[in-house]
């Protein structure tokens, strides 16, 4: 195959792969437009990583795991990796900002246990 041609396609295949990336989150963000009394969680996408954790934990019934934490994340349209969540859920917990409850189980409240 020619170089050019070659080049057109990685091209293509990149901004194929983005457009899909973009679909996907406006999807994600119909869907929470759609909810009624859910009009919060817009915001969601615009904040910053550490208080959309937070803010998640906050609506959270239970306690969760990061990993929880980051399906949540992406359900509303976040594109954060689930090692930034982990990472970043760590830092809160280690600055007190939100609790842990045990092994990788975190909650809302920063005095579920003292940090180490």
């Amino acid at each position: 195959m020619h170089p050019l041609f070659m080049t057109n396609l990685t091209e293509l295949q990149e901004i194929r792969s983005l457009l899909s990336e973009a679909l996907s989150r406006i999807d994600a963000l119909l869907e929470i437009e759609q909810r009624p009394g859910d009009r919060t969680a817009n915001d969601l996408v615009a904040l910053d990583r550490t208080k959309a954790i937070e803010w998640v934990l906050g609506q959270a019934k239970d306690p969760m795991r990061p990993v929880e934490i980051w399906a949540e994340l992406l359900r509303y349209g976040r594109s954060d990796t689930k090692m930034e969540v982990q990472v970043t859920t760590f830092d809160l917990w280690h600055r007190g900002r939100i609790g842990k409850i045990g092994r990788g189980v975190y909650v809302a409240q920063p005095d579920a246990q003292p940090r180490n």
